[in-house]
């Protein structure tokens, strides 16, 4: 992993992705990739430690296991 890469399973994310088959690892990339916190979810936690494996090194990500878990470290947008 790069300096600017980091991995957690707390913290706060600005959006998060649930789906990391093709499309939903491409958008997760892109937002991590422009500076972007992204909280990962997917049914199979496998495909979620493969994306972290092969591209944890282009962003923030925060790893959850559940659909639960990857809620609350969604910063919450007030004014919405």
């Amino acid at each position: 992993m790069s300096s600017s890469a980091t991995l957690t399973t707390t913290g706060t994310a600005q959006i998060g992705v649930t789906g990391l088959a093709v499309r939903g690892s491409n958008i997760a990339r892109n937002f991590a990739h422009h500076g972007t916190t992204v909280a990962l979810h997917n049914r199979s936690i496998a495909k979620t430690d493969l994306l972290l494996k092969e591209h944890g090194s282009e962003g923030k990500f925060v790893r959850s296991e559940t659909i639960r878990n990857s809620l609350p470290p969604l910063r919450s947008r007030v004014g919405f």
